[in-house]
């Protein structure tokens, strides 16, 4: 049977930090946000982004925020597909929904058939907060942004200057090759989330599942009945968005077949009690020497016994180092001394996740 690949997003683990649209920007050198006439244009995030809603008052004390990480469902009918004038989009083998860019033509028709997209994205209520199909005008260019030779922040390095002193454009370029689809973003062209394809090919994952923090991504082949993402779905209550408003299908709705599913609700815990933080704070991290040049120490205290994952991170969010991998771990504290004699000079990010918690922590090494 053909791979057909979906994602499940846990919204009960996600706490809207914004790591997977980060990711997925500095993966495919989408394009900053950027200001003509003193307007802001483009999307936040392009690829991957966020609908907020926000309800109740602080007056009547029942202010509730909730967030949901969107991006293309790839869906097994989609719309955009019938509208595109010149066949730029099509379904992969594995169920990928694909824009050609080189047939593209940035009509932008597309945007119009998908009932996630819009080619007009406003900030206001619920109402097309986002659009999963993004468009690159030609002016301003997609990467116009690092031409401009103001700064900033005040003392700040321009960022016309970041590229000529990286001497690339963007200048956290990712190179890597597809042939649908550039790694630097084209103008007059209509792009969307491919969930990582040139990552698939290479036997990993999308970016943006590695990335989040809380694990709030599974991605798998839906047709395998035995794969994580399949048991995951026969076991679980889920749902699948119906439109950019926020709506949802019903059990009996189909819609565009969406293929990016939804467990769980928005609901970060908020502790009220003592003991309550104590139980939420089980993680007690440490590094040293901090700076290091040759080893690191990690340090943390675990109030019972449990699965441990130790991951160190780049300042952009890419993996260099799994350190521990689902590894039961006795109660009490632990040290774990690791070599960094081999990573250039830079800030790094170390994670300890358990079953229940994460804690996270910043080391410099300096050569």
């Amino acid at each position: 049977m053909a791979i057909k690949y979906g994602m499940l997003i846990n919204l009960s683990k996600c706490v809207g930090c914004g790591a997977c649209a980060l990711a997925c920007k500095t993966e495919n050198n989408t394009e900053h946000q950027k200001k003509v006439g003193g307007v802001l244009q483009g999307t936040k995030y392009n690829w991957a982004d966020f609908l907020t809603k926000t309800t109740g008052t602080f007056a009547g004390g029942d202010v509730a925020f909730e967030a949901i990480p969107v991006l293309c469902n790839h869906c097994s009918d989609p719309g955009c597909l019938p509208v595109c004038p010149v066949s730029a989009i099509t379904k992969t083998s594995t169920g990928i929904t694909m824009i050609d860019e080189a047939l593209c033509t940035g009509c932008q028709l597309c945007q119009d058939g998908c009932p996630y997209s819009s080619k007009d994205v406003f900030e206001v209520g619920n109402v097309k907060q986002y659009s999963v199909i993004h468009y690159n005008p030609a002016t301003p260019a997609p990467q116009s942004f690092w031409a401009d030779a103001t700064t900033v922040t005040p003392g700040s390095e321009t960022p016309a200057n970041l590229a000529v002193l990286a001497t690339v454009t963007p200048p956290y370029k990712n190179a890597y090759t597809h042939t649908k689809y550039s790694a630097v973003r084209a103008a007059n062209k209509v792009e969307k989330c491919y969930f990582c394809d040139h990552r698939l090919q290479n036997g990993l994952q999308p970016y943006c599942v590695v990335s989040c923090p809380a694990g709030a991504r599974v991605f798998g082949d839906l047709n395998d009945a035995s794969s994580y993402i399949s048991t995951l779905l026969a076991s679980t209550a889920y749902k699948r968005l119906k439109n950019s408003g926020g709506e949802w299908l019903t059990s009996t709705q189909t819609g565009t077949n969406p293929n990016v599913y939804y467990a769980g609700s928005y609901a970060p815990p908020v502790p009220t009690t003592i003991k309550e933080v104590e139980d939420l704070a089980i993680l007690q991290l440490s590094l040293y020497p901090n700076p290091s040049s040759d080893i690191v120490n990690i340090e943390f205290d675990l109030e019972n016994s449990t699965s441990v994952t130790i991951t160190i991170y780049d300042i952009m969010g890419r993996e260099v180092r799994k350190v521990k991998k689902n590894e039961q771990t006795a109660s009490g504290k632990q040290k774990v001394e690791i070599n960094i004699y081999d990573l250039n000079a830079g800030t790094y990010i170390c994670t300890v996740i358990t079953d229940e918690n994460i804690k996270s922590a910043n080391f410099v090494v300096s050569k």
